[in-house]
């Protein structure tokens, strides 16, 4: 909901720029902040990663019109299976090493997150009729 009503402000790509670019310190905050403080920066990271999900899928379904479900399941389906599919990485990684080493891993995603997003164009509409 918080990033379709700040995509309706400031646009999907702006929006979603902004958001990968705010996940980036605060992801890093999780990792490098100790105690309570640490909460801000995971509550910080929620928002600004969460913020932008519905965006993808109306990215998707305005570059795939003709294909609107195909679309939503594509990168719904996709964003969830790649996270499933890091996870006992990430865990192995915990595991050898430490939790921090692990998580301080992660930070990398949010920046090749907001480097891909800096590419995007805004879809261009189909004519009607």
């Amino acid at each position: 909901v918080l990033g379709g009503r700040l995509a309706a402000r400031w646009g999907r790509l702006r929006t979603m720029r902004l958001a990968y670019l705010l996940a980036i310190p605060a992801v890093a905050g999780v990792v490098l902040v100790p105690g309570p403080v640490a909460y801000a920066f995971v509550a910080a990271s929620s928002i600004a990663l969460y913020a932008p999900f519905s965006l993808h899928v109306t990215l998707g379904q305005d570059f795939l019109p003709g294909r609107v479900g195909t679309a939503s399941g594509v990168t719904l389906g996709l964003a969830v299976s790649v996270g499933g599919l890091a996870s006992p990485l990430v865990g192995a990684v915990a595991e050898a090493a430490t939790l921090r080493v692990a998580l301080a891993c992660l930070v990398v995603f949010p920046v090749l997150a907001w480097l891909l997003a800096r590419t995007l164009k805004e879809p261009v509409p189909e004519p009607a009729g």
